[in-house]
């Protein structure tokens, strides 16, 4: 992997200060968050050891 280099700085990031200034908020429907829950009412995972998991759907 090569890091490329430039004098110029055109090529540097510009970061918007209005987004920062107004969060948006997120208003979604009722009938998303019925989904939601169900999904994470049957929705588990158990740790089995350091890096293993289970992933079980209790439909």
């Amino acid at each position: 992997m090569q890091k490329t280099t430039t004098t110029l700085n055109k090529t540097d990031l510009i970061t918007k200060q209005d987004s920062t200034k107004t969060p948006k908020i997120l208003q979604p429907k009722i009938a998303t968050l019925q989904e939601i829950l169900k999904f994470a009412s049957s929705y588990r995972v158990t740790k089995i050891s350091d890096n293993q998991f289970i992933e079980m759907f209790l439909n």
